[in-house]
């Protein structure tokens, strides 16, 4: 089949691809723990903390015995610190590495499903099928939209994924894709924690689904996948500041996270989550079918129901773990959702290869498809351009912070209430992540400027403090009298 046949549909995947999550990304604004994490990782490029013991802020949280950020393992913060050391502090550093690693995902995906179909050309020109169905995921496009950990850990499970694959169907015993696999999975575990050991049961899944390997080969390749990362963190955990640092993130914020600070009430929630997100798919299933059934397409599936049951028992690994706890967030579950994409679209294969397949690419039918394609890639690039320098979200936030930072010193710091300290991030992280200042709220020595948002009652003494008329938005500005 000629690679034009899908150029089309390409073009549609990668106008959806660019358009969804580049019509947020390119705006000012994102959601408050990306640029928490956006902070961090900036901080460590200016020489401002270490891999080990990054900093957010001179306080960071304010927790007793943590004296850096160690709500995330620090490795996802190191990767970035390199993008802005080579690119700079502009405010793209950040949104290009999101798209980045958005792009790498979106080429490991393609790259699986032709290793799935490596013995079959044709059904491995739709590759972008997988793509298409894992874009449209609306937490997909949202994690696509913001720079969070569960991007830069998506990459290297993908990556794990993909090597223990290679292993798997290789010749004989393909230990070093195995211990490639391992490497992989340590180092998405130091990006995000425990999520990143699902991986882990892909061997056991594999042969549970298709019989294609032994029960002791399947056994084998899972216990050599937790040995490497195991042993890895075992000579880690020997030595500072490693150990420093992965102790305090282990027992004193993720532990301590588990056990006292729930984020739902309902421990099903990452289920119901699942399931919304994977609606938009179902719906095209059953479209397809119906379309189908009308057609009279004869359904036979392209691969054996024993690997679309795999890749979708892979999906529902990393997923089903998080109701174990009740921290849950949806964006949680987004590296899972690789594995559904490739489940789905091998069910819908049969239907799109029997409409597309037999499709004629010289027929005036399809050179206006090809055209409308076309155009509406370029249409969600000139669209996604138009965007550039525009606010997204927090517009308020940001007016302000155009206001009072210039009136600070860079690096300096200024007074919040204890209220907004707890709960008003947006703030800090804009104005950390801009203009290196920090936010306290009991500062031992009384800071010149003082920021109280005009909706919040405050009972702390103010007669110190002169207001400042300055325009702002959501915020008073206070100044300290001399």
């Amino acid at each position: 089949m000629r690679p034009s046949r899908h150029l089309p549909f390409w073009l549609i995947t990668l106008a959806i691809f660019i358009g969804l999550p580049g019509y947020t990304l390119i705006q000012d604004g994102m959601f408050m723990d990306a640029m928490l994490y956006t902070s961090v990782a900036h901080n460590e490029a200016l020489g401002w903390g270490s891999f080990w013991y990054p900093q957010f802020s001179q306080l960071n949280l304010d927790l007793p015995g943590v004296h850096a950020f160690h709500e995330q393992p620090p490795l996802a913060f190191g990767i970035q610190s390199l993008f802005f050391r080579l690119f700079g502090s502009s405010m793209y550093v950040e949104r290009f590495y999101v798209f980045f690693t958005s792009c790498i995902a979106a080429f490991l995906i393609h790259r699986l499903w032709r290793l799935v179909f490596r013995n079959d050309k044709t059904l491995a020109g739709y590759s972008w099928l997988p793509v298409f169905f894992w874009i449209t995921i609306p937490t997909v496009f949202w994690t696509a939209s913001n720079n969070v950990n569960e991007n830069t850990m998506g990459v290297f499970i993908l990556a794990s994924v993909l090597c223990s694959w290679k292993a798997l169907n290789g010749p004989g015993r393909s230990w070093g894709w195995i211990i490639v696999s391992g490497l992989l999975i340590f180092l998405a575990t130091l990006s995000k924690g425990f999520p990143g050991f699902f991986p882990l049961c892909v061997p056991f899944l594999y042969w549970l689904c298709t019989r294609k390997v032994s029960f002791k080969t399947g056994f084998g390749y899972a216990f050599l996948l937790l040995l490497i990362p195991a042993l890895i963190y075992l000579v880690l955990f020997q030595v500072e500041p490693s150990k420093g640092s992965l102790s305090t993130y282990l027992f004193k914020r993720a532990f301590a996270r588990i056990a006292s600070a729930p984020t739902t009430s309902n421990r099903f929630q990452s289920l119901i989550d699942l399931f919304s997100d994977l609606l938009p798919q179902l719906g095209l299933l059953l479209i397809f079918a119906l379309i189908g059934r009308v057609k009279k397409v004869k359904y036979q599936p392209a691969t054996g129901r024993g690997l679309i049951l795999f890749f979708l028992l892979t999906g529902l690994a990393g997923s089903a773990p998080l109701m174990l706890t009740m921290v849950q967030k949806q964006f949680y579950i987004a590296p899972s959702y690789p594995y559904f994409a490739i489940g789905l679209a091998m069910i819908a294969l049969p239907y799109v290869s029997a409409f597309v397949g037999t499709r004629s690419t010289a027929a005036p039918g399809f050179k206006i498809f090809r055209v409308i394609s076309l155009s509406l890639f370029c249409g969600a690039v000139l669209v996604v351009a138009a965007m550039k320098g525009k606010t997204g979200r927090d517009g308020d936030i940001l007016h302000d912070i155009k206001i009072v930072a210039p009136l600070v010193s860079q690096g300096a710091a200024l007074t919040i209430t204890d209220y907004a300290f707890s709960n008003d991030w947006e703030l800090q992280c804009y104005l950390m992540r801009y203009h290196g200042i920090s936010c306290l709220h009991r500062p031992a020595t009384a800071t010149r400027f003082m920021v109280i948002d005009k909706r919040e009652q405050t009972d702390r003494d103010m007669s110190a403090y002169a207001r400042k008329e300055v325009g702002l938005e959501r915020y008073d500005l206070y100044e300290l009298k001399q």
